[in-house]
């Protein structure tokens, strides 16, 4: 197939092919899903189960436990987790990657609902949720007013605000956090009750009875069968005072009679503060499939109606994941168009001809465009992983443009038309162009395959650059040849004139350094074993300093968005934990570069707010702090939050806390990047080993925050009853236990519809709590079955404990965590000085201490990426061998591989990286491209040999011929990945080390390859001769 022909001579079908690729990927550009980064998690689904009254250790042995052994047996399970708290149990269940999540989901509700009956019968109803990163609020909107209460606008919020962004399109929900709510109290007299003989739980079965929607079955009325119903609904509070109350001795008494019944707020265990203001919070979270930018723009846009409407009230953007989203997006746009500026400029020093420097330059764009079609008909995101890829392969995608516009440019000096220079200068470079992509493709591709965490993170990486590079190939043989026909009537004297003052001068110097290589060479190819030794010492020295440079999974990014979670003593009310947050909140308020702070304070029922120490309570509470960009302050984010930390360990009463960045971790479902379990049978032995090893863990050089998961120091007050006694009576443990929760919490009986159809529930109870203290307590009423009343002390005995807030289990073996950051130092350095201490703790037998989360998934990952090396550079030596039909040849070009070590080692040190996954991704890439300047020394020798000339005199040739090529593609490389590696958009630290690594690779290859290939190319041929002489 002549490509140079099919280009040229049919000039109409690919200048239409190039109007339809510039209109798809423009049109993909503005359409492409936006997001921050991929989910790299599997999938997940939570089962929250809500059991009142019970203590976390109950939960854990009652409901958790049971539901753990049914999921076992689930089709795909990888993972169960289980975290207990008073009242609640949460089980989170991992599955392989290539489980269908909605499955799954169904899978789980029919293993619940197979063991129902053998759960407690005070369970609520399990609830089944389908977790993804998607399921996090992407916005949160802070309501206030200064007309209205706090209860009153969270009624109006509920009723009107709510619902309507609820409505908008990629929304899945809106939940609402703070404020105040209503419920209908019945509170009933404690003297008149106990006059007329009755108990709480007599009042509360006759509202229930009393307020009843029940079908009761059909009947035929006329002809027509109808449905039956029984149906008496509570409607006004008059109507609940008049209730009829049936006495022991026959007679009756209204509800009224014995208590006061009004509309009275909740009493909350939640609040939130937007600025130290408190506000209500509307929590918008998106649904899967939708673009994170595009939905919150349509509530930003509904928002601005809304407050139209209602002048009185203040809406405010609290947190907003699109801002960072679009900074970074911009920015890594930007950082793009920089990089095909500086490449451009490259090439123009280079190609002193305008008109084929703007072929070359127009190439460019025609890629990424081409790219991006590519991209939406796959269905990716823009993000912050596919836009690194794109900047990393503007180097790439210009190396076969390059290598076409020079040898059609040197089919052109021999004499040539431009129209058979273009033909026969194309048809020449295509197979060693596609040979040349096509060892960069199959290093690639294996990374496709690849599952696990490795595989999420890189695929959408691996995949943008398949489809940039294949995309330069088919626009470097098919487009290339057509534009330099075009363009080469315009011969741009003046600008030339211009650029010939810049590019004269460079070409000069260049001409020197081309000197200095040939002058090199020679001596090399005289003293070959001097020089292979010292390269060998540069590669031994280099990849020592790699070993001991220390990893990390991930490197970390500064956000600009920090999250506060406290923990203050065991059981602190909602409003002293208020007061201990306003402390913080002052201090971030007087911070310059903060720009807004929201906290959320406590829990709201059925909207649990899970913090770094469970689900929050009463005690606890999150704040988020947005601040200015990197780019508009001079601290970065980590030293913000150091000196924030030093600010919280002064504050009193505050048990626990911790500090962090938003994308803090390289695997978004860990809570901290340094996770330590203790595992075993004993929950008391777990919380000893987990307090030793954190103070060893603390006094670690390079950690900070050390944390445990649990804290066992909260009272608990217990009740042990007289079960002999309790016989007697004909009393129950249950039947206590239950009247107990009614005189403290008092009894939900139902709903009633009050003004404008607003639903509300109805909780009876006494007008103070029963208890006040241990005496009120033990003298609690309980009535037995035959209506004696008798005091609790008559049966039981009150006393006081310690115990913890939660209890873990992880695959059925009950566990503890000891979480923590770390700084300064390489995360596996830490790590390593962990490992030791962790070694030093004698373990009881069935006990064990193992590394979670970040080193995990490290762990796995390494594995993963080793292999894939491996593979590499196997595929690319079997890709040589048919090209070259040799065995030796090939090792020749391979030996190109391991000169990247000694430009690797020097950059990660002079720009202070560690070895990262990314920088593995860089090695992987570096394996399929560094060998193809090789490719072209070893061809241009190998054609000099056919000719009959020298073997030193090939070498010079091919060092003169293959020269200027090789220095313009690394040059071009080196200048189109500079913008990522100097990290000059927000967000690019995470992918800069890929850069650095594949910069300092390619200028070390480049540079040794011109002398080391000629070397061993020259001592092969040297042994081959003896070989053949002997």
């Amino acid at each position: 197939m002549s490509f140079g022909k099919i280009s040229v001579g049919k000039k109409y079908l690919i200048l239409s092919m190039m109007i339809a690729v510039i209109i798809f990927g423009l049109f993909s550009m503005f359409t492409l899903n936006t997001q921050l980064s991929p989910d790299t998690n599997p999938p997940m689904a939570t089962v929250m189960s809500v059991y009142p009254g019970a203590l976390a250790l109950d939960v854990s042995t009652d409901v958790s436990k049971p539901m753990e052994e049914a999921f076992v047996k689930l089709e795909g399970i990888t993972d169960i987790k289980s975290t207990s708290q008073d009242n609640l149990s949460i089980i989170q269940l991992t599955f392989d990657y290539s489980t269908d999540v909605d499955q799954a989901a169904i899978d789980i509700q029919n293993t619940v609902s197979s063991i129902r009956s053998t759960l407690p019968s005070g369970l609520r109803d399990p609830q089944v949720l389908k977790f993804s990163i998607s399921d996090q609020p992407i916005l949160t909107i802070g309501i206030r007013s200064d007309s209205l209460d706090m209860l009153n606008l969270r009624q109006l919020t509920e009723n009107r605000l709510l619902y309507e962004l609820q409505l908008i399109e990629g929304v899945a929900a809106v939940n609402i956090f703070g404020g105040y709510q209503q419920e209908v109290k019945v509170s009933l007299d404690k003297n008149q009750i106990k006059a007329y003989g009755l108990t709480i739980e007599q009042i509360a079965a006759t509202l229930k009875t009393s307020h009843i929607k029940a079908p009761v079955g059909t009947l035929t009325y006329e002809g027509t069968e109808l449905l039956l119903r029984v149906e008496e609904s509570l409607m006004t509070i008059e109507q609940l005072e008049n209730i009829v109350i049936s006495l022991g001795d026959g007679n009756t008494v209204l509800l009224k009679d014995v208590g006061e019944i009004y509309l009275g707020a909740v009493e909350r265990e939640g609040a939130y503060r937007l600025n130290g203001e408190e506000s209500l919070a509307l929590m918008v979270t998106k649904k899967a499939d939708f673009n994170t930018v595009q939905v919150i723009e349509n509530v930003t846009e509904k928002l601005e109606l809304l407050k139209q409407e209602y002048p009185n009230v203040e809406m405010l953007v609290a947190t907003d994941d699109s801002v960072f989203t679009k900074q970074m997006v911009n920015n890594m746009a930007s950082s793009v168009g920089m990089a095909i500026f500086f490449t451009m400029i490259v090439i123009m020093l280079f190609i002193t001809n305008i008109s084929r420097s703007l072929v070359i330059s127009i190439s460019m764009p025609m890629v990424f465009l081409f790219t991006l079609g590519l991209m939406k008909m796959f269905d990716m995101d823009l993000d912050l992983v596919t836009l690194s890829a794109l900047i990393l392969s503007i180097g790439f995608v210009v190396d076969g443009a390059i290598v076409v516009v020079e040898n059609i440019s040197r089919h052109q000096s021999e004499g040539k038309s431009i129209s058979q220079a273009a033909i026969d200068g194309t048809d020449e470079i295509a197979m060693p162009s596609i040979a040349g992509a096509t060892t960069t493709l199959i290093v690639l591709i294996p990374l496709l395959f690849i599952e696990g965490f490795v595989g999420e993170m890189f695929r959408p990486l691996s995949l943008t650059l398949i489809f940039a590079i294949s995309s330069s190939l088919v626009v470097a043989l098919l487009m290339i040849p057509l534009l330099s026909v075009m363009f080469d009537p315009f011969k741009f004297k003046k600008t030339g004139k211009a650029m010939s003052l810049f590019s004269l001068p460079f070409n000069k110097m260049m001409d020197s350094v081309l000197e200095a290589y040939l002058r090199l060479s020679r001596k090399v190819l005289k003293h070959k074993l001097r020089t292979f030794l010292i390269i060998m010492a540069f590669m031994a020295v280099s990849g020592l300093f790699i070993k001991n440079n220390g990893m990390e999974m991930l490197p970390k990014f500064d956000s600009g968005v920090t999250f506060v979670t406290i923990e203050m003593k065991p059981g602190t009310p909602l409003e002293e934990t208020l007061n201990t947050v306003s402390y913080i909140e002052k201090y971030l308020s007087d911070a310059p570069i903060v720009v807004s702070y929201d906290s959320r304070i406590g829990y709201e029922e059925g909207n649990f707010q899970k913090g770094d120490f469970g689900i929050m309570g009463t005690d606890q509470a999150m704040i988020t702090v947005n601040l200015t960009s990197r780019k508009e302050r001079e601290d970065t984010i980590w030293e913000f939050q150091d000196q924030l930390r030093t600010y919280i360990e002064d504050i009193p009463d505050i048990n626990r806390y911790a500090v962090k960045e938003k994308g803090g971790t390289a695997v978004t479902s860990a809570s901290a990047p340094l996770a330590i379990q203790v595992s075993g049978e004993d929950l008391n032995v777990l919380y000893s080993l987990a307090d030793i090893a954190k103070e060893k863990i603390t006094q670690i050089d390079g950690t900070t925050n050390i944390y445990t998961s649990y804290n066992n120091s909260y009272v608990q007050m217990s009740v042990k009853l007289d079960q002999d006694r309790m016989k007697e009576l004909g009393l129950s443990s249950a039947s206590v236990a239950s009247q107990l929760y009614g005189r403290v919490e008092g009894i939900e009986v139902g709903t009633m519809t009050v003004s404008a159809s607003e639903l509300m529930n109805i909780r009876v109870g006494y007008e103070e709590k029963n208890a006040t203290n241990l005496e009120d307590l033990l003298n609690t009423d309980l009535t037995t079955p035959i209506g004696i009343k008798i005091p609790l002390k008559e049966i039981g005995e009150v006393y006081t404990d310690y115990r913890a807030n939660l209890v873990e289990r992880d695959n059925l073996t009950y566990t503890v965590k000891i979480l923590g950051f770390t700084e300064e130092r390489a995360f596996s350095h830490v790590v390593d000085d962990v490992e030791k201490a962790m070694e030093e703790i004698e373990l009881p037998r069935g006990y064990r201490i193992e590394f979670t989360g970040e080193q995990e998934a490290l762990t796995d990952s390494m594995g993963d990426m080793v292999f894939l090396i491996s593979l590499a550079i196997i595929f690319v030596y079997l890709l040589l061998v048919p090209q070259f039909k040799s065995f030796i040849h090939p090792l020749t070009i391979m030996a190109a591989i391991p000169l990247i070590l000694i430009g690797i080692a020097p950059a990660l040190g002079i720009t202070g990286k560690f070895m990262s996954m990314p920088v593995l991704l860089g090695i992987i890439l570096l394996a399929g491209t560094v060998v193809n300047n090789a490719i072209l020394l070893v061809d241009a020798i190998s054609e000099g040999m056919k000719r009959g000339n020298g073997l030193n005199q090939s070498i010079e040739d091919a060092i003169r011929f293959r020269y200027r090529p090789i220095m313009m593609t690394a040059l071009s490389d080196v200048v189109g990945m500079m913008p990522l590696a100097l990290q000059l958009a927000l967000g690019s630290e995470r992918f800069s080390p890929l850069a650095i690594t594949v910069i300092g690779g390619i200028l070390a290859a480049t540079l040794l390859t011109i002398i080391v290939i000629p070397m061993l190319y020259a001592t092969f041929e040297n042994l081959k001769r003896v070989d053949v002489k002997q």
